[in-house]
């Protein structure tokens, strides 16, 4: 029993300390990596930087000169300027060849060789530039003179750049020779390196594991809402062709009595009747053409392709004429609209159609879900920088959990038949990307059983260039409020 238990504490000391013993060996391999590493990429650094551009630019201007030589020498033969487009040319190597030479002046090639070079560059330039003026001056005779002074001065400048160039070769051989060495040792180190990913490798696996359980959990998460969001797709989808249905069967019910009438004959008898049937006709065509155009529209804005027509007006009177359009509509119902603001002007940007939409759909919703003796209350707030339109009833109102998804594009809150009009709940996303195209914000408030409160707050600003397509299109404004009242009961 003593032997078994001294054993164990051996083999937990042998366990701990060849834990110990790791973690001390991992410790010593990463920081001598790292020093390797960072001496390997000095050395990298210190060749790809300064060394190569230099040895670069001392090949690539030996062949500048020769060019800018050969463009001057065109240039005294045909006075011809576009000679010396290489001259030009070479005036930017040269700077570049100067940087070269600057990065030189802190390595162990030292300061002789480059201020020698500089100086004599500086002197090939500088007779280039004396030759141009001399062919510019008509001095032909005295530039051709001077051309085996050129030639010396280059060949002086190509020994030196020669010199140069050897001796970038044997710095470039002895980092290569460091980096080699470096290498090595690291190859060595990569043996015991094996042993510690090992460890690493379980750890690294546990990890792994639990990460892909967190990814697998969050991806069901998400598969989940997909799937909520087809359902609500596919209710969205039977609602719309509910909402075709109906309003077609309407019209071809009031097409199969009219054809009924033309073959009795009894067209003048029934004017009556055919006059309410052409009003129920038109009222479902009015349902037909909002629900397209708001599907249409909707499909635009997603897209990307729906553009509003800007132009400064005055707010509180556009806001004021449409609801003055719909009171005939509320006196039917039996419902009072009233409408306050407290400023009488405030010229902003906006489109009117657009505006008229999203308050005839906002009214329209109101009207829906109130009852004969209730109440509407549209109000305009100056804010100075943005201003507020809000639509409130004191209807059936909207149950907490349902106001956050009230202006998502596939909800519709109310699925039942209870209210007072039908509809396809696009209209609310639909307002609330409007809103959003004008740079503003719609949120709704309310209390069930109490009525609801939907506030729509735009930026105040004024367009320097206005769009007055609106007003071009001919679309009379009564027939607006119909197509937008249309799936309101009356």
């Amino acid at each position: 029993m003593r032997i078994n238990i001294m054993d164990r504490t051996r083999s937990r000391r042998t366990m701990v300390l060849g834990y110990f013993s790791i973690a001390c060996l991992s410790l010593i391999i990463i920081l001598f990596s790292i020093y390797s590493m960072n001496k390997v990429c000095s050395e990298s650094d210190f060749i790809i930087k300064k060394i190569i551009p230099a040895k670069i630019f001392s090949t690539e201007i030996l062949t500048s000169l020769i060019n800018q030589e050969s463009g001057i020498r065109g240039y005294m033969i045909s006075e011809n300027k576009e000679f010396l487009e290489p001259y030009y040319l070479g005036n930017k190597q040269v700077q570049e060849y100067y940087n070269s030479l600057d990065n030189l002046k802190d390595t162990t090639l030292g300061l002789g060789i480059t201020n020698k070079l500089n100086q004599q560059m500086k002197s090939i330039q500088n007779f280039y530039k004396q030759q141009i003026e001399l062919v510019d001056n008509r001095k032909l005779i005295q530039a051709k003179l001077n051309l085996n002074k050129g030639e010396k001065l280059v060949d002086n400048f190509i020994m030196t750049d020669n010199i140069l160039i050897r001796q970038i070769d044997l710095e470039v051989n002895s980092s290569r020779n460091k980096v080699a060495n470096t290498q090595i040792i690291q190859r060595c180190l990569l043996i015991v390196m094996g042993f510690v990913l090992i460890v690493g490798n379980i750890i690294f696996i546990n990890y792994i594991s639990n990460f892909m359980y967190e990814e697998v959990k969050k991806k069901n998460e998400v598969n989940k809402e997909l799937n909520k969001l087809l359902v609500s797709h596919e209710e969205f989808i039977a609602n719309i062709s509910h909402e075709l249905k109906t309003p077609l069967n309407v019209i071809f019910s009031a097409i199969q009595l009219f054809q009924i009438y033309c073959d009795n004959g009894s067209l003048d008898e029934r004017r009556e009747t055919i006059i309410k049937y052409l009003d129920s006709m038109k009222l479902n065509s009015y349902r037909l053409s909002k629900l397209i155009n708001n599907i249409v529209d909707s499909s635009k804005i997603q897209a990307g392709f729906f553009n509003l027509n800007l132009s400064n007006n005055n707010i509180v009177e556009v806001v004021e004429e449409i609801v003055m359009s719909v009171t005939n509509i509320t006196d039917i119902k039996g419902i009072r609209i009233i409408f306050d603001t407290n400023t009488e002007e405030k010229i902003v940007a906006c489109d009117t159609e657009m505006i008229q939409r999203i308050l005839l759909n906002l009214i329209s919703n109101a009207i829906k879900f109130s009852n004969e003796g209730d109440e509407i209350l549209v109000e305009f707030n100056d804010k100075d920088k943005y201003f507020e339109i809000s639509v409130k009833d004191n209807g059936i109102g909207i149950e907490e959990k349902n106001l956050s998804m009230i202006f998502d594009r596939f909800k519709q809150v109310d699925k039942s038949l209870s209210r007072n009009s039908e509809g396809t709940g696009i209209g609310l996303s639909l307002v609330k990307s409007i809103v959003e195209l004008h740079g503003g914000t719609i949120y709704a408030e309310s209390e069930f059983g109490k009525g609801s409160k939907f506030t729509v707050e735009l930026p105040a600003r004024k367009v320097t260039h206005e769009n007055m397509l609106y007003n071009s299109k001919g679309k009379s404004e009564n027939e607006n409020i119909r197509v937008e009242l249309s799936d309101v009961y009356l």
